[in-house]
């Protein structure tokens, strides 16, 4: 980072910290490039290296050097502890909560030593690393007492709390994907946590892992170690790139089996730090010796969308592939308005007027069948077991696996709400919708899928709501293993398109012409929509390039 963008942020720092009613005057400090922690774990930390108090200090002036120096992680808040009295420095446990400031602060000063501090509030992040975003206009207010020790103003209670103006968090914190696995023991699940970018990052990612998962998606996630295993000791250390894990003696209970899956949560999680390449697993401080397990692929290998035009399936971008073709008789034939195919172009889905029909492209001298005869359900979707989801605006879900007996469920928080949208995430425990209540307010839901251990559906957990961004929401895919494109109605001629990011905040990405389907690669980095005009338009940096037109539907395989 520049100096200057560095002496933007001090200033930006200092400038949160003015108040209203009782003015002060805050502390500047500065921001300063971190060494290189445990091999590169934190290369790229930036910090603020804040004072300590002085002499005679005025109760503004502790309490506005204490909120601008808690800002500073380095040596578990060291400086910022030298602002409270010293028999409450050990009993602060600022990593509790972090709230992220939004606009200006009142303080308060009341009798007997009092303060009130009161915030706006864009979002908060708790001591598992859990971000939520508040609505606009959230306020919170935190109480603090101050004293006097030996003559100076300390602080003698306060928040387990630390606040901070959004361009210092987004100095110090770093977010990271917390891997967990599905109860088929499939597919790595990630549940997004943000942390300080610190020595301690890796010891709190491993914690994490051991605490489970984010409560609403915890039906969705088996565990990898027996009940009631801990870290031996509260520390994840590295050396020369390997993260060194050490558990306690109840995981000497875990099967071979066991310990090669909980290794591989580590790996997936622990990898994310710049300083670590591999992991070692201890129990009791006794190495031990863990064959790799390697968890499923969520990628679909597409890049590009099939569209259906002029009565037949073609992929958009690439060779054609000879599967698609063979549904081009059915396309005629049946008059399909719609469609899925799974990953490896076996199987498609096909609307009509008369239902949903599914047909084998690797076996094309058989006829298709009618598997769900309702009619104005919403687009068919595989999942990447290849099973396939047909859901009512109703709620009514038909889920039909590659071999055995269709499953019907009615998801009960959908009850009294039309469904307008769906997706499925890749590694099929985690599902999005655009629903709209008996009001007509359309909002965005996500749960996780239950499913048993051969993978078939078994039920929903509760749905948290998501963001919603710009204009009104119309269509979503996943992108990447924890964002969400949604594409939403600004007005009748334009939409908007935005990033929802699952644990942190929404993204706008671009308007563009009014549109109504959305497509995207994998990762995210191909983008394409379907717009009014029947044209297949794709994002590339900031400008929409046409692909095709006079398209029926297009999708990704999946």
């Amino acid at each position: 980072m520049t100096r200057r963008l560095l002496g933007a942020l001090t200033a930006l720092l200092a400038g949160a910290l003015l108040v209203t009613g009782c003015a002060e005057i805050p502390r500047t400090s500065a921001v300063r490039q971190g060494p290189d922690i445990q091999n590169g774990l934190a290369s790229d930390y930036l910090y603020y290296s804040p004072s300590g108090p002085l002499m005679g200090e005025s109760k503004a002036d502790i309490l506005s050097g204490f909120l601008n120096a808690s800002t500073g992680p380095q040596n578990d808040y060291g400086i910022a502890r030298e602002y409270l009295a010293p028999d409450f420095r050990a009993k602060w446990s600022p990593n509790q909560q972090v709230y992220i400031q939004r606009g200006g602060q009142k303080i308060q000063f009341g009798p007997k030593g009092a303060v009130q501090l009161s915030i706006g509030v864009s979002a908060v992040v708790d001591g598992q690393g859990h971000y939520s975003v508040r609505p606009a206009g959230t306020t919170q207010n935190l109480s603090f007492k101050m004293a006097q020790v030996n003559g100076q103003w300390r602080i003698t209670e306060a928040p387990n709390a630390v606040v901070m103006i959004r361009p210092v968090f987004e100095v110090i914190f770093h977010s990271y994907a917390v891997y967990y696995f599905d109860r088929t023991y499939n597919y790595l699940v990630p549940d997004l946590r943000w942390f300080p970018a610190r020595a301690s990052t890796a010891t709190r990612l491993v914690s994490a892992i051991l605490a489970g998962p984010s409560k609403w998606l915890s039906d969705a996630i088996a565990p990898a170690m027996p009940s009631g295993t801990k870290l031996a000791i509260d520390s994840v250390t590295v050396d020369k790139k390997t993260a060194v894990v050490n558990l306690s003696v109840a995981a000497l209970q875990a099967s071979r089996l066991q310990k090669q899956r909980f290794k591989a949560e580590l790996t997936a999680t622990l990898t994310q730090l710049s300083g670590v390449s591999k992991v070692q697993v201890q129990i009791a401080n006794a190495i031990q010796k863990i064959d790799d397990f390697s968890p499923a692929s969520t990628s679909s290998g597409a890049y590009a969308p099939v569209v259906l035009a002029a009565s037949q399936l073609q992929q958009l971008v690439g060779p054609s592939g000879s599967r698609l073709a063979n549904a081009n008789q059915w396309v005629t034939t049946l008059g399909v308005t719609d469609f899925a195919v799974t990953a490896d172009q076996t199987s498609v889905a096909m609307t009509t007027k008369t239902g949903i029909f599914t047909g084998r492209l690797d076996q094309s001298e058989k006829a298709p069948v009618l598997v769900d005869k309702r009619t104005g359900i919403l687009p068919p979707r595989f999942d990447r077991r290849g099973q396939l989801w047909m859901l009512g605006a109703d709620g009514l879900l038909q889920v039909l696996p590659s071999t055995g007996k269709a499953g019907w469920y009615k998801i009960h928080w959908l009850k009294d709400h039309t469904v307008k949208a769906f997706t499925v995430s890749p590694d099929g425990a985690r599902v999005a919708m655009i629903v709209a209540d008996s009001k007509g307010r359309v909002r965005i839901q996500l749960a996780a899928v239950v499913r048993n251990r051969l993978g078939i559906v078994s039920g929903f957990g509760s749905p948290i709501e998501l963001a919603a961004g710009v204009g009104t929401p119309t269509a979503l895919e996943w992108a990447g293993k924890t964002g969400l494109l949604v594409l939403s109605d600004i007005d009748s001629t334009q939409s908007d398109l935005t990033l929802l990011t699952i644990g942190g905040d929404p993204r706008e990405i671009s308007t563009l012409d009014h549109a109504y389907g959305l497509m995207t690669s994998d990762d995210g980095s191909n983008i394409y929509v379907l717009d009014s005009r029947r044209r297949v338009m794709q994002y590339r940096g900031y400008t929409w390039t046409l692909l095709d037109q006079d398209v029926l539907a297009a999708h990704m395989v999946n």
